[in-house]
């Protein structure tokens, strides 16, 4: 038989990786490098300024929660009290309740652990000369005891002592406790609402707002959260002492509340609350709108997989005023405060910031002419 020449073979080695190449899987489709959220035309922003409004919300609030016991005094230990016929230890505890807090007050405790005893006698815990509780405790045991309020005063002497061991003369009653304190739970209110209303001109022209108070005394602190119509979050965090100003671009309707919660225990003493709305006077308006980003895009956002990139047309630009670009989402955050070139300016925002929805607002109190706007997912 006559063997295969190089034609024949070069024939058949195609017909073979045709024939492979038929029974290869096929390669899975890559995902989409990049997702559109939205794509708008913004226009010009124009104005020749601001005008603003005060509003007053309140003169003085009190902000508390104390729902897990604020302590007022901890001592870590190990203390022994003791009684015998011979022996007699005991020790007491002074704290302070400034009285502006002690009638905001709804229950006071101390709280301790066993560390050791021989249970010959009971243990007795007084305040301010009054016998609060007495009883017997077991080792590793916690001790919670109520003080009634009505004992509570500014000034306030907890003593805490063993009773007699009986007839067990040739032994004295001990115990030895750790980890005493004394808390207290304050119940002005957690969380508290105002109401304020705009006009149909102010609305129209509306620019952005600032949530102002002038000062803020942290007595203890925790996370205080400030909602705009019950759905915008405008601050989420832990103030600290002084004057607090917390912006806000969007979410704003006729009627409007704002609202101050504490999630966490704490309490705040605030002075002179009051919003104020800027608007622009003699403007075009600036650029707003609304997105939705998917549940299954946002878990992607949050793992790092993909990032939020805000794309801005600016065509023209002939002005020494920022413009401000805000996203509204889990919070509001002001992503960009400047003077952009002529160009594409490129913003980028985390999964963190964004939530399910969401508004992109760009205001300026000066003159720009923006073309398109695109907000997109790109894979990191």
């Amino acid at each position: 038989m006559k063997g295969l020449g190089l034609p024949e073979v070069v024939i058949v080695l195609g017909l073979m990786v045709v024939l492979i190449a038929g029974f290869l899987p096929s390669s899975t489709p890559q995902a989409a490098k990049e997702v559109l959220l939205m794509s708008k035309q913004a226009g010009a922003l124009s104005s020749d300024g601001y005008n603003y409004r005060h509003i007053k919300l309140a003169d003085n609030l009190i902000i508390s929660k104390g729902v897990k016991g604020t302590p007022l005094l901890t001592q870590a230990g190990p203390i022994e009290v003791a009684k015998g016929v011979i022996t007699s230890q005991e020790h007491t505890m002074d704290f302070e309740i400034p009285e502006h807090i002690r009638a905001k007050l709804s229950s006071t405790s101390l709280t301790f652990r066993i560390v050791d005893t021989n249970e010959y006698g009971p243990l007795k815990i007084s305040l301010n000369g009054v016998e609060v509780w007495s009883g017997t405790a077991g080792r590793d045991e916690v001790v919670d005891v109520d003080l009634p309020l009505s004992q509570v005063l500014t000034q306030n002497v907890i003593k805490i002592t063993a009773g007699s061991s009986g007839w067990r003369i040739w032994s004295p009653t001990f115990y030895i406790i750790e980890n005493l304190q004394v808390k207290e739970k304050l119940t002005s209110g957690e969380e508290k609402t105002f109401n304020f209303e705009l006009t149909q001109e102010q609305l129209d022209k509306f620019n952005k707002g600032r949530v102002y108070i002038g000062n803020v005394n942290p007595i203890v602190q925790g996370e205080l959260v400030m909602i705009l119509n019950g759905e915008r979050i405008i601050f989420r965090g832990v103030p600290g002492k002084g004057s607090v100003i917390n912006s806000f671009s969007s979410g704003v309707q006729k009627d409007n509340t704002i609202t101050f919660k504490l999630t966490e225990d704490g309490y705040y003493e605030m002075k002179n609350l009051e919003i104020v709305v800027f608007t622009s006077a003699n403007s075009t308006g600036g650029f707003s709108s609304d997105f939705s980003i998917p549940l299954e895009d946002l878990s992607k956002m949050r793992k790092g997989e993909t990032e939020g990139v805000i794309e801005i047309d600016v065509t023209n630009t002939n002005s020494e005023q920022p413009l401000v670009v805000t996203l509204s989402g889990e919070t509001e955050q002001e992503l960009y405060n400047g003077i952009p070139e002529e160009g594409k300016l490129v913003l980028r925002f985390t999964g963190f910031e964004a939530a399910k929805s969401n508004t992109l607002t760009i205001n300026s109190a000066g003159d720009y002419s923006l073309g398109l706007v695109n907000v997109k997912l790109v894979r990191k």
